[in-house]
């Protein structure tokens, strides 16, 4: 029963290929199980070679197939490189025939793939058959480019052409060679021509080029005379930028004055044409060094002038914040000379940058102009003042002129009245004083002045301490009292050198008795005040 199946299943071990006929083994092999079905008796020798075979068979069929899907994934890496290699071609190659030549050697490799595999791989090729269709369409479009920019070539190298035979009629010049360069590289840019003009129009090209470079040759000799006279006077601006003496140069303006003089030079430097070939770099070395010693020295120069100006512009502002603080002070008249001061330690100061300049001369000129009109306008209120005083006076003066025998105490309260207008000294005080002692001299009988003023001199105090002027009054006062015992000192001095010359020991004569008198009065006068004076020193601690 079972040879039937062997026989077939040893012709299938023969086959070339199991995946072709894995239809006829199933089949054998659902034979054999229906004929395992059948009982048996004992266990028949054919049976185990049928299994035997069919196992061996399975893992042939097996093998088999995991082979084919190995050739089919290299089969596919293989087709999908062609499949890249085709899509660069259809992206970046613009010229025709070289993209034909590539394309027949894609698809004479996809062919040796492709009958290498013994299976359709569907998907892949129908993705190759695509990119096909895209070359194909693309190719089109190339073409319809390809004949439009060789018409446009054609017609921009025409143009050239031209102008290169206007060129060949015009005279010689640097200018005329700027332009062949310039033409000759426009012709290098434009693309090529159909293939029956190339000739035609290189023959042409050449031809104008020839002309024109042979008319260049008798240009050039001239050119280099030329050249030789641009080296002579790049030569000189070179001696002159080296002759400047940088020592001379002491201030900002000198600096500025020659720097633009070495400016001037080197415009003119390069308003000169070439030189020869052959002096270019050495010349163009010599002027470089020349320059960078001048411009070296003023970079130098400059950086030390911002250490000066910065120094300069501390001490401006230090000056503009003290005339800005002494603007704060109350009594402005006493601060006329500490201002002029101030001003003229500004002028000793040197300059700052430019910049800083105007702003800090502003400022302080500001702070000045404050000061001098807060002072006029203060020497304007006190003239209003002194005018008002002295006008106090001479009604003080009337007033007493006209009491008819006064008592002590009137006389005290009058000369309370005329020590409250003291507060400030007028060009008429003096006279005023005058005439007031000489009035009040007449008001007082059987006492002197002197000695009506020392006995009240503690009232006097008492006004003068009443003032709202931190004590200038009493300090004037003072200054006063001291000037009168330098004049009473002086005179008592005098004395006592007359009386050197006559005999000191006889002191009843009538003469030198009165001397004596004299001096001894004096002297007391000056011991009152003396004690005045500490009077007023105690009432100013």
């Amino acid at each position: 029963m079972f040879v039937t199946v062997i026989q077939e299943l040893k012709a299938l071990m023969s086959a070339d290929s199991l995946v072709d006929e894995k239809v006829k083994l199933d089949n054998l092999i659902n034979t054999f199980e229906k004929l395992k079905g059948i009982e048996h008796e004992e266990e028949d020798v054919n049976q185990l070679l049928a299994n035997d075979l069919i196992n061996e068979l399975k893992r042939k069929l097996s093998h088999e197939i995991e082979n084919r899907q190995k050739a089919a994934e290299q089969i596919k890496t293989e087709k999908q490189e062609l499949i890249t290699q085709l899509d660069k071609l259809i992206e970046n190659e613009q010229n025709i025939g070289k993209a034909f030549a590539e394309l027949k050697n894609i698809r004479k490799k996809w062919s040796l793939i492709s009958e290498k595999a013994p299976f359709e791989q569907k998907d892949i090729d129908r993705e190759f058959t695509k990119k096909l269709e895209d070359f194909y369409y693309n190719i089109n479009i190339y073409k319809a480019i390809q004949e439009h920019d060789l018409k446009r070539n054609q017609q921009l190298k025409e143009i050239i052409l031209e102008k290169l035979h206007t060129a060949t009629k015009a005279p010689t010049s640097k200018d005329l060679m700027a332009e062949i360069k310039s033409l000759r590289e426009e012709w290098e840019g434009v693309g090529p021509v159909s293939k029956n003009l190339q000739d035609e129009f290189w023959s042409k090209y050449r031809g104008y080029l020839d002309q024109l470079y042979g008319n260049f040759n008798n240009f050039k000799a001239s050119e280099k005379e030329e050249q030789n006279d641009n080296l002579k006077k790049k030569q000189d601006i070179i001696s002159y930028i080296r002759s400047v003496d940088i020592s001379n140069l002491k201030s900002t303006k000198d600096w500025k004055n020659k720097g633009k003089k070495i400016i001037e030079k080197q415009q003119e430097w390069k308003s000169t044409g070439f030189v020869p070939k052959e002096s270019k770099d050495q010349i163009w070395h010599e002027y470089k060094a020349a320059c960078d010693v001048f411009f070296n020295a003023q970079k130098g120069f400059y950086e030390s002038q911002k250490k000066i100006y910065k120094a300069n512009k501390k001490l401006k502002t230090d000056l503009c914040k003290k005339a800005e603080s002494l603007l704060e002070s109350e009594n402005v008249n006493e601060l006329t000379q500490e201002f002029i001061a101030i001003q003229d330690e500004w002028k000793k100061i040197g300059p700052v940058h430019q910049k800083d300049e105007q702003y800090l001369w502003h400022r302080f000129q500001k702070s000045c102009n404050d000061f001098f009109k807060q002072k006029k306008a203060s020497k304007k209120q006190l003239d209003s003042l002194k005018d008002s005083l002295n006008i106090q006076k001479e009604n003080i003066i009337k007033e007493l002129r006209e009491m008819q025998s006064p008592s002590e105490d009137e006389i005290l309260e009058i000369l309370v009245k005329w020590w409250q207008t003291n507060k400030e000294y007028t060009r008429k005080s003096k006279h005023l004083l005058s005439d007031f002692h000489n009035v009040l001299t007449t008001k007082l009988l059987g006492k002197s002045l002197q000695d009506f003023e020392n006995e009240n001199h503690a009232k006097k105090i008492e006004v003068y301490r009443s003032f709202d002027d931190n004590g200038d009054i009493l300090l004037r006062e003072k200054r006063d009292l001291q000037d009168k015992i330098a004049l009473l000192t002086k005179e008592v001095n005098q004395y006592e050198n007359n009386l050197s010359f006559f005999d000191k020991g006889n002191k009843t004569d009538g003469l030198m008795a009165d001397v004596y008198s004299k001096m001894d009065n004096l002297k007391t006068q000056i011991e009152t005040l003396k004690f005045q004076i500490k009077e007023i020193t105690a009432e100013l601690k």
